[in-house]
């Protein structure tokens, strides 16, 4: 079969051997893959990180199962027999493994996938919206597992992909929400019509204006966003950073003024099963629930050198770029 891969720093299109099959698991006909914000970096400055060799990418996968239903695909494979699997905190498990990362990944005609993992399309989603599921998941994570309080007012810092599905379901959930976008880098207006919130630049906003919830959707390679949302924040308030910046980023603020004003600083990683829900399973629902304005997010491109193109020359990946197989 054919499947993308990093080969020595290099990335190509190759022939490589069908997936052999195992107990638990199941074969997915590949049809659609999501190229997340973490990959783009890998792809395009492998030297950076400590990949594995060879790399198969791709961790938000569409496809279908052997029966020939349409599933999406949880890439997080624990352990499921540590203390963290059992309650429920699966990326926390040290030995987590993620499809796409430490196991051959999506950007290919096949995968193989626990069985337990596969999760069959509602009726009325596509399998182009489906692909969100991953980053939904990471939104709905932030929320769900992290002590936010009774809805109130909450801004959500970045207008990529995970900010937006944050402010949908927070939304969803009873928030007012705010979007704070990047100084010249306001979404479409498709996208800000499709996501229920209002969208302001860090400029428009007044010094004077805080939130009760501050979702750090942005991250990067400066604390910049960190520090904007340490401004929006009310004292007593609860600041979600979502996504990972990247090694060497420092906290912009003196610690004493931090716990002055007893802000609660909480990272957010991933997602999980706890509380006898699954992040994965929520997420999906979300979407099934909102299909029109999802659309909006996503849009199908070229192969993945194409798609690698398109984001080398733009600094930030507001609609999801999916690879069709």
């Amino acid at each position: 079969m054919k499947a993308w891969e990093m080969r020595k720093g290099t990335l190509g299109l190759h022939d490589v051997e069908a997936p052999r099959l195992k107990d638990g698991h199941i074969l997915i006909q590949v049809s659609h893959v999501g190229l997340c914000g973490s990959d783009a970096p890998k792809l395009l400055r492998a030297g950076d990180f400590a990949l594995p060799e060879p790399w198969r990418p791709g961790h938000e996968i569409v496809g279908t199962d052997s029966a020939g239903r349409p599933v999406a695909v949880d890439p997080l494979v624990p352990c499921g027999d540590c203390t963290r699997c059992t309650d429920g905190s699966t990326h926390l498990c040290s030995g987590l493994r993620r499809l796409g990362w430490d196991l051959p990944g999506g950007f290919a005609e096949q995968v193989v996938a626990p069985t337990a993992n596969t999760h069959p399309l509602l009726d009325g989603l596509d399998p182009l919206t489906a692909v969100l599921a991953d980053p939904t998941a990471v939104a709905v994570h932030g929320l769900r597992c992290t002590p936010v309080g009774s809805p109130r007012r909450l801004a959500v810092i970045g207008a990529g992909t995970v900010g937006l599905l944050t402010a949908l379901y927070a939304h969803r959930q009873g928030w007012e929400v705010a979007v704070v976008h990047r100084v010249g880098r306001a979404p479409h207006p498709s996208v800000t019509e499709a996501v229920p919130a209002t969208f302001h630049s860090p400029a428009a906003l007044p010094m004077d204006e805080t939130f009760n919830v501050v979702v750090d959707a942005a991250t990067g390679t400066d604390p910049a966003p960190l520090d904007l949302a340490l401004r929006l924040v009310n004292d007593g308030g609860t600041v979600v950073v979502q996504n990972a910046y990247h090694p060497g980023v420092h906290l912009p603020t003196q610690l004493r003024d931090l716990f002055r004003r007893s802000i609660r600083l909480i990272g957010s990683f991933s997602y999980c099963r706890r509380h006898q829900q699954d992040d994965f399973t929520i997420a999906l629902g979300l979407l099934g629930e909102h299909v029109d304005s999802m659309r909006h997010l996503v849009t199908e491109g070229g192969d993945l050198a194409d798609l690698l193109s398109v984001l080398d020359h733009r600094s930030s990946q507001t609609v999801r770029q999916v690879l069709t197989i």
